[in-house]
């Protein structure tokens, strides 16, 4: 078997392997959305690598590069995300070989460490591989239409199709929503997502899979969202938070994103919020009209892989070091 790192005349073949070993879901195999997001990413192009056996390729494994900020010093991390092996081969450690040659890759090029949100199928694998559970994300709710929540709680939503988006957008996008200030300062104390204009057009305005919308006032905050199907519900998941001056009126900020997100959910008739609960607290004030439902862990299981971090891995293991939003975990 040869592994290798994969190139872009690999590109028909990696998908054609996807659909193979996964099939078609609610993510599509598509050379386009596999351009999108791994060579398109303004972090810079994911790190594939493929196996093959005798010029058949039977496994590929791809780490998204990413980058955190704290107190104006970056983090280069990568998030582990698409593998696959083809039928034929699984069961003879082409996955682990893969995911461990890959990590032990990325450590040689000075990247610090791995995140990722794996399922109850495959974290057993990770953890065996050095990842370690870090928790579950917290999330902030608002019910705006109780009974709704109730029913999707009474259904085996395994029975129903869903849609993932709404396709009519709420505000369309325009150069100014991304034209983030130069003085522009993250929240400090906590690793959050390097957030820029080239950021969140790739990662929100031009994303082919769902359509995200945002809620702003142009001069002082954005909020990023996107409406999700349920069988018997309709969520508005606020995705991403910016803050252009964190010195703004809190007063004015609450009064502005209450006013224009409660008034869209009356619009379309919207059952429940969804918040990152890190996120929440670190913004607390403009977002106290989200009511009284206290933040539950209730979000994806959070694991992490240290490469470079060495003693300061621990830091990473505390999640009141973090403020990660739904969009930086939500799968796409």
């Amino acid at each position: 078997m040869l592994v290798r790192p994969a190139t872009p005349n690999d590109r028909t073949a990696i998908i054609d392997l996807l659909r193979k070993s996964l099939g078609e879901s609610s993510i599509p195999k598509s050379e386009a959305l596999w351009q999108w997001k791994h060579e398109q990413n303004p972090f810079g192009p994911s790190y594939i690598l493929v196996a093959e056996e005798e010029g058949q390729l039977i496994g590929v494994r791809a780490f998204m590069q990413w980058e955190w900020v704290r107190n104006g010093k970056i983090y280069r991390a990568v998030r582990a995300v698409d593998t696959a092996t083809h039928p034929d081969f699984q069961g003879k450690g082409i996955f682990k070989k893969l995911t461990l040659q890959q990590a032990e890759s990325c450590r040689q090029q000075g990247v610090l460490f791995v995140f990722n949100t794996p399922n109850g199928q495959s974290r057993p694998g990770y953890l065996k591989m050095g990842w370690i559970v870090q928790g579950r994300m917290p999330l902030k709710c608002k019910l705006l239409r109780p009974f709704s929540i109730v029913r999707v709680r009474l259904f085996d939503k395994k029975k129903y199709a869903r849609q993932e988006g709404d396709p009519t957008p709420f505000q369309k996008w325009t150069f100014d929503v991304l034209n983030i200030p130069d003085d522009y300062v993250q929240q400090e104390g906590q690793l959050s997502t390097v957030l820029s204009p080239q950021y969140i057009s790739w990662r929100y305005a031009n994303n082919p899979l769902y359509t995200y919308n945002y809620f702003t006032d142009q001069e002082q905050f954005l909020l990023i969202g996107r409406i999700k199907r349920h069988a018997y519900a309709k969520e508005l998941r606020l995705v991403d938070f910016v803050q252009f001056d964190l010195r703004a009126d809190e007063s004015y900020l609450r009064k502005a994103i209450k006013k224009q997100v409660l008034s869209f959910c009356e619009q379309h008739q919207i059952d429940f919020i969804s918040f990152s609960g890190y996120q929440y607290r670190a913004y607390r004030r403009c977002f106290r009209w989200m009511g009284l439902l206290p933040v539950r862990q209730l979000g994806p299981v959070i694991t992490l892989k240290d490469l470079n971090m060495q003693e300061n891995f621990k830091y990473l293991l505390n999640t009141k070091n973090w403020c990660y939003s739904i969009g930086d975990l939500e799968l796409f």
